[in-house]
């Protein structure tokens, strides 16, 4: 893999980079690279779209916060997103929430922008984490990335979970009807 040796001056010119790299990948051949190439490229874009994710719920966040889509006339950050950014009622709810869990999970969003737990299970983790009380999520997610970081799969992370959820409801009443 070449290193771009040319760091970004700020966050405008970060983001024409990443336009412009996205762009030229988008209209490559990938047919006329070799499967092994295809393969890196394809584990590096799942990379890319964990860090975007991570950028983009941290800028979202900030905009919610800062009442930046009131701004604009619209209620909420989804309304926003569907309006001024063109994408569906499902992929701004799914932004949204990238958004809340911005903060409550750290450690997750950390591990999304270093490129080291993908999207997909990076939100299986913070769905997972936030079923338990309040005081165990830090600890659950940072050991639950740390497994998976050390090759667990995505079964034996469920069984993981279970664990810490037995654990940390045992001194709570059962709720289950």
């Amino acid at each position: 893999m070449t290193q771009v040796s040319t760091a970004p001056a700020n966050a405008r010119q970060a983001l024409d980079m990443v336009r412009a790299g996205l762009g030229y990948l988008a209209a490559a051949d990938a047919t006329q690279l070799a499967t092994a190439t295809q393969a890196e490229f394809l584990r590096e874009l799942e990379q890319a779209d964990a860090a975007a994710t991570a950028a983009r719920a941290g800028f979202l966040a900030a905009f919610t916060a800062g009442q930046g889509p009131a701004g604009d006339g619209d209620s909420s950050a989804v309304s926003w997103l569907i309006h001024r950014t063109g994408i569906t009622r499902g992929a701004a709810v799914g932004h949204s929430a990238w958004a809340r869990r911005a903060a409550a999970h750290p450690t997750v969003l950390a591990a999304l922008a270093a490129g080291t737990v993908s999207e997909s299970i990076g939100r299986l983790i913070c769905l997972w984490t936030d079923k338990l009380p309040p005081e165990h999520r830090d600890a659950a997610d940072e050991q639950l990335l740390a497994a998976f970081a050390g090759g667990l799969g995505l079964a034996d992370l469920a069984g993981l979970f279970a664990e810490m959820y037995v654990r940390a409801r045992g001194d709570l009443p059962d709720q289950d009807p």
